[in-house]
């Protein structure tokens, strides 16, 4: 029992580091994109002693709607292949706008101080799930399965996706609400990003596992107890 249980951890260890692998790969990306244009565009207005807002830059992220809902393919390209048009649907585009400044509404530097905590934020949680996983993992390899460190450490974790899921939640507001006030795109509607969802699932099954674990850890020191 012991012997498939370990087995079955180490292999659930190896592909939750994976998947999560996959998703901070994806979130890295993004999140040093954002920060390295947000930092050059960053200015210090030499009148007024002033930064600028570095939401200026432009850089938007859009998750889009067709307005005639989905699967109607508003847009047209050209096939590469066969050079014939082909209806497309666009859900996801990278917007750059060199107006952005003064398209924006005032009193976003607040907004994106609350974001770049946030987005600081999440990369410590990015950092913390897989290191505490490892640990995990490496404590199953030497057959220490049931105990109260193993717990917590799944606990931290649970707990862990579910916050960084809230947090993702409040940044992607804020930017829709940002973008939603600057871009239009024909044919389409903004709608907020929700492609991190799974996390939560993720961080439930993860405080599943500890509680199954820690009853496994008071029936193995009962019986203990009893032999």
């Amino acid at each position: 029992m012991d012997k498939r249980l370990k087995i079955i951890s180490i292999t659930f260890g190896v592909v939750y580091v994976v998947i999560i692998g996959g998703v901070i790969y994806n979130e890295m990306a993004d999140f040093w994109l954002g920060f390295k244009r947000g930092f050059e565009s960053a200015q210090i207005d030499k009148e007024t002693k002033t930064i600028t807002s570095v939401s200026t830059i432009g850089y938007f992220y859009l998750t889009l709607t067709p307005t005639d809902g989905s699967r109607s393919f508003p847009d047209i390209m050209l096939n590469q292949l066969d050079g014939m048009p082909m209806k497309v649907e666009i859900e996801n585009m990278v917007v750059g706008l060199s107006n952005a400044k003064e398209l924006l509404p005032k009193g976003t530097v607040a907004i994106d101080v609350i974001m770049y905590v946030l987005a600081f934020f999440a990369l410590f949680l990015m950092l913390f799930i897989p290191i505490q996983t490892f640990r995990i993992v490496r404590s199953i390899t030497k057959d220490k399965i049931f105990n109260a460190d193993n717990i917590r450490k799944l606990r931290f974790i649970g707990y862990a996706l579910l916050t960084y899921f809230v947090a993702d939640v409040i940044f992607n507001f804020l930017h829709h609400w940002i973008a939603a006030r600057v871009i239009q795109v024909e044919g389409y509607v903004l709608r907020m990003s929700w492609e991190n969802a799974t996390l939560i699932l993720f961080g439930l099954v993860v405080l599943m596992f500890a509680e199954v674990l820690k009853v496994s850890v008071r029936m193995k020191e009962e019986q203990d107890l009893t032999v």
